[in-house]
């Protein structure tokens, strides 16, 4: 999938995929009901026809089921760390990718410029901080400053962010 697939999306597709992203098995004619509420009048074939357009172009991978959160996790950390200049500092920062992505409950590892290096966001269970702590305890050797901090999450733009994948 080329980048152009993503600029060329107008503001009907952006609409399909938003709708899609709330419930992947809306029918096309609910979809074209939807867009004509905001003036686009596009037939149930159009909407299919689009959809297939954006499955083809690689823009929409695939479905899946989303499962309803029963354990009840809706706290997150942020955690930022400074980690001491080295020659190695790369392979530090691969080392502690590893490491993060193999723990089931972190949502995103980011390379930051400036005083930070590196910014890990992570569920946390309630009254429970010891990953955190354990990734900070692991990597001890290698910081010199980290910072842990709750953070809220009231809402994702699902669009946007799937464009951090490409």
């Amino acid at each position: 999938m080329s980048e152009d697939a993503w600029s060329d999306l107008d503001k009907v597709d952006q609409k399909i995929i938003e709708i899609l992203n709330e419930n992947a098995r809306t029918p096309s004619k609910e979809i074209a009901a939807e867009l004509k509420k905001s003036d686009h009048e596009v037939s149930d074939r159009t909407i299919r026809k689009r959809i297939e357009r954006l499955e083809k172009s690689g823009i929409i991978k695939g479905y899946k089921a989303i499962l309803t959160d029963v354990s009840g996790i809706n706290e997150y950390q942020a955690i930022l760390m400074k980690l001491k200049p080295s020659k190695s500092l790369e392979s530090v920062k691969d080392s502690i990718k590893d490491f993060i992505k193999k723990l089931d409950n972190y949502l995103l590892i980011a390379n930051t410029e400036g005083e930070w290096n590196m910014l890990i966001l992570i569920q946390v269970e309630s009254g429970k901080s010891n990953t955190s702590q354990k990734i900070v305890e692991k990597f001890s050797e290698e910081l010199i400053d980290y910072r842990i901090n709750e953070i809220d999450i009231k809402d994702v733009n699902v669009l946007n962010m799937s464009l951090l994948l490409l």
